[in-house]
């Protein structure tokens, strides 16, 4: 099966018509198929927009702020093992990444300037890692003057097509914009759950798109690849209201779990190791919109719910504060008459999991009452 999307980057007339495939059609597949087969379907196709990427073609840049690497080397492990060539060209061909580029001091600098002037094309920004205010960070110097990392981002941005955001902190500040947040660390376009972030809440880049925000801490490597194989195309993924690919980001954990069933029959873990629904133990699963459970993690083998350490919310823009925190006290917060038990902490955190569990809360009740009705007839029968 093969495939080619007819963009401005990929050249159409290199394959004849009916093996072409338009981005709508692409994102169905993705949608019906999800991207683990989308990447074996696909793989050569993915790994020719990386490959063009080594090229030199798509300038991209590689910025980082107050983080750990943690995003890079999620991406850098990506294991998927007939695009590694392909990837690791487009790791290497970054015309800025702090830990994999050769050049140093003024040489690597240089590469910065010159895109945020625009005297060299910029077609996508990446940041990893939130953005502290004013000298809390620097990166090189200009003129014997150091540079922070909110003036590097602000004039980067400004000059690209697309802007993405890779990691909670990027994305809403994660960690280091956690409180009370010394630094005043924030997202590109997001403070935890505000809109708004260092760029603002009205940016739009060059081609007239929000930043697209690729949340986790860190991020599944295939959220990464996926995502910018869809920008180096030149398109924006669907985004949600916190601006995240809805192929990813469209539905909670909890919704995929492998221990839903024992949620909906009421039937909770007292201690892990337990095979039940973690959620008395903490487990931030019915907040936190991701896939996890499906994508999994290490060659497509684990998940945090899976191993049965419970989801920690790192992909909600709250992380690590308040609903994805503490980590292993369980949020109850939805009226009792759905039939869970209740002790509120906080009309936010109410509020937050209300959205993510009310559904299934629903659920139960209606099969609760289902097997009343059967009983009361078996009864009547009787």
């Amino acid at each position: 099966m093969y495939f080619s999307y007819e963009s401005v980057i990929t050249n159409p007339r290199r394959y004849p018509q009916h093996m072409r495939t338009t981005r709508r059609e692409f994102l169905k597949t993705t949608a019906a198929l999800g991207a683990a087969t989308v990447y074996t379907l696909y793989a050569r196709d993915i790994a020719s927009v990386f490959s063009a990427a080594a090229e030199g073609d798509i300038h991209t840049i590689w910025f980082q702020g107050a983080a750990d690497a943690g995003c890079s080397i999620s991406l850098l492990q990506g294991a998927r093992p007939d695009l590694i060539d392909a990837i690791t060209d487009f790791k290497l061909s970054v015309d800025f990444h702090p830990n994999i580029m050769f050049p140093e001091g003024e040489a690597a600098t240089s590469a910065l300037r010159d895109a945020a002037e625009g005297s060299k094309p910029l077609d996508v920004f990446i940041l990893e890692g939130a953005v502290p205010e004013g000298n809390f960070g620097t990166v090189g110097e200009i003129d014997g003057k150091p540079v922070t990392m909110e003036t590097w981002v602000k004039q980067l941005a400004s000059q690209a097509q697309y802007v993405v955001a890779v990691g909670t902190c990027a994305t809403s500040g994660g960690i280091p914009g956690a409180y009370p947040n010394p630094t005043r660390a924030k997202g590109l376009q997001y403070y935890k759950q505000e809109k708004g972030g260092v760029l603002g809440a009205d940016f739009k880049s060059r081609a007239g798109f929000p930043v697209i925000n690729i949340p986790g801490c860190p991020p599944h490597p295939d959220w990464i690849t996926l995502t910018l194989s869809d920008v180096l195309r030149g398109f924006a993924p669907h985004l949600d209201n916190y601006q995240r690919p809805t192929a990813f980001f469209g539905s909670v954990v909890h919704d995929k779990c492998p221990r839903l069933g024992y949620f909906e029959k009421n039937q909770f873990a007292s201690k892990f190791g337990d095979l039940q629904c973690l959620w008395k133990l903490g487990c931030k699963g019915p907040i936190t919109y991701a896939n996890c459970p499906e994508i999994k993690w290490n060659r497509g083998i684990n998940s945090c719910t899976t191993f049965a350490s419970g989801c920690r919310g790192c992909a909600d823009p709250s992380f690590p504060d308040p609903p994805s925190s503490p980590f292993f006290k369980e949020i109850e917060a939805v009226p009792a008459p759905l039939g869970i038990d209740v002790n509120l902490v906080g009309e936010t955190i109410a509020a937050a999991t209300a959205i993510g569990i009310g559904a299934h809360a629903l659920r139960r009740f209606a099969l609760k009452g289902r097997q009343g009705t059967t009983t009361e007839t078996a009864k009547e029968g009787a």
